[in-house]
């Protein structure tokens, strides 16, 4: 059987606390949700329903084709994605108010019949979203609607490239999620700040600026790691 892999970007969304929710709060949540990303897409002149979606009960996975650039899953996407939060949130009782974990990732996805894809990186996007230090990071900046999460590869493939948001305000987190063992980077709008750094994932030597290493984790190279100030 021959593969035909297509180069995706890799949107996922998960709201927290979801959980706890009653049937009918769940229902608008994810009504809330899907209007909220469409909206957000819309004002890029990116059609939601051209996208293939992948529902994952709490939040959804978007996946943009290659010809829309990377660039526009972090600008102006997260900065609107921001705005239409806050908005929600000012209309909102606070049991309705959608606080978000974004998580972006990029690579080679398998079509499939019915539309679907599948591949590594879905897994390894779901990962991401799913980081312990993630949840910990919106729970510590109660101000923030959302955190964005980047795995290792988009970040120095795509935000480090300066175009978009900006590398210096991103953080570096482990993500260790099953057998994945690695890191991400965590970028929270506005300005908020967490109350306390997110621990080192255990096992791993101390960061040394100016060098770069690669992480390995899972049979999969994660790319290089740079020190300095965007280790934050």
């Amino acid at each position: 059987m021959r593969l035909d892999p297509l180069q995706h970007t890799i949107i996922a969304t998960d709201v927290e606390r979801s959980s706890s929710r009653s049937d009918a709060l769940l229902v608008q949540m994810r009504r809330d949700l899907w209007e909220i990303l469409g909206d957000t897409l819309a004002r890029q002149d990116i059609d939601i329903a051209g996208l293939t979606r992948i529902d994952d009960g709490d939040g959804f996975r978007l996946l943009l084709p290659a010809r829309i650039s990377p660039h526009a899953a972090l600008d102006p996407f997260i900065g609107r994605l921001g705005i239409e939060l806050r908005l929600h949130r000012t209309r909102s009782s606070e049991a309705n108010r959608l606080r978000l974990r974004v998580a972006i990732h990029a690579g080679l996805l398998h079509s499939e019949p019915g539309g679907t894809y599948t591949g590594t990186p879905l897994k390894d996007c779901a990962r991401l979203l799913d980081a312990q230090a993630g949840r910990d990071l919106l729970q510590e900046s109660p101000r923030s609607d959302l955190v964005l999460l980047v795995s290792e590869s988009f970040y120095n493939e795509v935000v480090r490239n300066d175009v978009s948001l900006d590398p210096a305000a991103f953080r570096r987190i482990p993500v260790q999620v099953k057998e994945t063992d690695a890191y991400a980077w965590a970028y929270l709008p506005e300005g908020a700040q967490p109350a306390t750094p997110p621990p080192p994932a255990p096992g791993r030597p101390p960061e040394s600026g100016g060098r770069g290493v690669t992480i390995i984790g899972n049979g999969h190279t994660f790319g290089n790691v740079f020190g300095g100030d965007r280790n934050g």
